[in-house]
């Protein structure tokens, strides 16, 4: 195994210490807005960890150069991607409205 040649190799220890104080920090922070049995808290903690988790993984597919857009039909695939995460968390987010404003009878 080849060692790196990475130009910028303080950015691994410095996203490793974002992410950790951003783990710590987080939940805290929701909590401090809302009851932990809040369906809003669930909600922003989920979303919240999964954006970083998205973006991390999209830092790893530019870094790596895993994708050029612009190559074939991977602007189209990387469009969906961005939008599918903002469609099931717009979707959620209006499921969990209704569920809680929407009459029930019985």
């Amino acid at each position: 195994m080849e060692p790196c040649q990475c130009k910028n190799k303080a950015l691994i220890p410095v996203l490793v210490v974002v992410v950790l104080v951003f783990t710590y920090f987080f939940p805290r922070f929701i909590l401090s807005y809302f009851d932990a049995s809040d369906p809003w808290a669930s909600y922003l903690y989920q979303y919240g960890f999964g954006l970083v988790t998205f973006l991390i993984g999209l830092l790893l597919i530019f870094k790596t150069k895993a994708i050029k857009l612009g190559r074939g039909s991977e602007t189209f695939w990387f469009g969906w991607l961005i939008a599918g995460f903002f469609i099931f968390a717009i979707g959620h987010a209006v499921w969990i409205y209704l569920a809680l404003n929407t009459p029930v009878k019985g």
